[in-house]
């Protein structure tokens, strides 16, 4: 027996209803693109961030002087981008020994709105050693001179 004419194909209704779900399946996957790239991107900035901050304390540490009690700040070209960085050094209970914050955000972020802030310490022993008296160019007993 020949199908009649009403069994055949699809009504209008029916392709209405699967062009919705392939829709709202496709705004799902576009929305989910979306926010992993911009989860990229912060996690990005996060780390750069985190990076500025680990040089901050560093360069505080390299310098060989126990820093004063102070808030101090500055900007920074890194990886294409400007960043402006704030350090608070603070006393301890502990003679000798200083706690340094220092907070990172992006140029243009509030100020309030850091991406990092990272904590370290610096004592008086670390910057008042003596330098080593082995000689470390090869010279020296045993070494090539």
């Amino acid at each position: 027996m020949p199908p009649s004419d009403a069994s055949r194909g699809f009504t209008l209704i029916e392709v209405v209803v699967a062009l919705a779900i392939v829709a709202i399946g496709m705004f799902a996957v576009f929305k989910t693109i979306g926010d992993t790239a911009h989860n990229v991107g912060y996690l990005r900035d996060r780390t750069l961030a985190g990076w500025i901050a680990d040089n901050r304390i560093a360069e505080m540490r390299i310098s060989g002087e126990i820093p004063s009690v102070d808030e101090t700040g500055g900007d920074v070209d890194f990886a294409g981008r400007r960043w402006h960085w704030t350090t608070t050094v603070a006393e301890t209970p502990v003679k000798g020994l200083r706690r340094i914050d220092v907070r990172v955000r992006r140029d243009g972020d509030a100020e309030d709105s850091a991406l990092v802030s990272l904590a370290g310490f610096i004592g008086a022993t670390a910057t008042a050693t003596a330098p080593s008296p082995t000689p470390w160019n090869g010279g020296g007993p045993g070494g090539d001179e």
